[in-house]
């Protein structure tokens, strides 16, 4: 039952080819982001985070050859693929940078626009990614960015919780519960902006349902997998974890049985804040 324990990335070029097909987790984000960015010609724009191209292509397809849009991404792999379809797409005005956004590669105050679709999610030190991001950026330049809020898969979580106290094990409760309340809020996103230089101004939250069959589908999901199973992993024992992932796939696929299916809500947020 519990395959996916055994899960580990494999990051390579023929993994990307396939990864490309864009998931339904960034493109609501991605819409999301689009829906609220207001589009300006002549700017130099940075996607931090492009990964594989995506918003990046979207952007650069949008605003057209008056701006200049560059990817930041540390991701070896996913780079060659959204240089490939830089030149599959006839693009002119992108370029891919492989770096890291906590040591931007560009000088104080020449960008007008930062994007970052679900990036910040990522960043081991967000303070540092802002205070650089508020480096290069022009006066008033715009930092915009989407994000998943806490409250995510609270459905999941609930069961997950309940699993860990049938088992007798309410001390790894403490260990769950920061792993899901690790995701920012408005306030928590807000403050980012506003202790590194930039005026907040504004900020729009959403939310969609991802449905699943039953509870041994959703673990193993490929994205699940790739995304949030090593998290879960290793802040259990060891020892504990077929014991507590054949638990919770249980109850999971109980609760499916019982209500025609899982039904988890995901709240996300478009922010957008100002370089003062």
């Amino acid at each position: 039952m519990t395959e996916y324990l055994s899960y580990t990335f494999n990051d390579s070029e023929e993994f990307i080819s396939t990864f490309d097909e864009l998931s339904l987790w960034s493109a609501s984000f991605g819409l999301l982001l689009f829906k609220h960015l207001e589009l300006k010609p002549n700017l130099t724009v940075i996607d931090i985070g492009s990964g594989a191209g995506f918003p990046l292509m979207e952007l650069a397809g949008r605003l057209g050859n008056s701006c200049k849009l560059y990817g930041l991404d540390p991701w070896i792999n996913a780079n060659k693929r959204a240089k490939q379809k830089i030149k599959n797409y006839g693009l002119s005005n992108v370029e891919i940078i492989e770096s890291s956004a906590e040591q931007i590669p560009f000088d104080d105050n020449s960008i007008d626009l930062i994007v970052s679709n679900l990036g910040i999610n990522n960043f081991d030190n967000p303070q540092i990614v802002f205070k650089e991001c508020n480096r290069v950026l022009k006066s008033k330049g715009k930092l915009a960015l989407t994000t998943n809020l806490c409250g995510h898969w609270k459905e999941f979580y609930n069961i997950f919780y309940t699993t860990l106290k049938q088992l007798k094990k309410d001390d790894l409760v403490v260990a769950l519960k920061k792993e899901e309340e690790h995701r920012g809020t408005v306030e928590s996103v807000s403050k980012l902006y506003t202790d590194n230089g930039f005026k907040f101004c504004r900020y729009y939250e959403e939310s969609f349902e991802m449905k699943f069959l039953d509870g041994s589908v959703f673990l193993n999901h490929y994205f699940v997998k790739l995304g949030w199973i090593t998290s879960w992993l290793n802040i259990f024992p060891k020892e504990s974890l077929e014991e507590i992932f054949s638990a919770l796939e249980q109850n999971l696929n109980s609760y499916a049985n019982e209500n025609n299916g899982l039904t988890f809500t995901v709240p996300m947020a478009f922010f957008e804040g100002e370089k003062i």
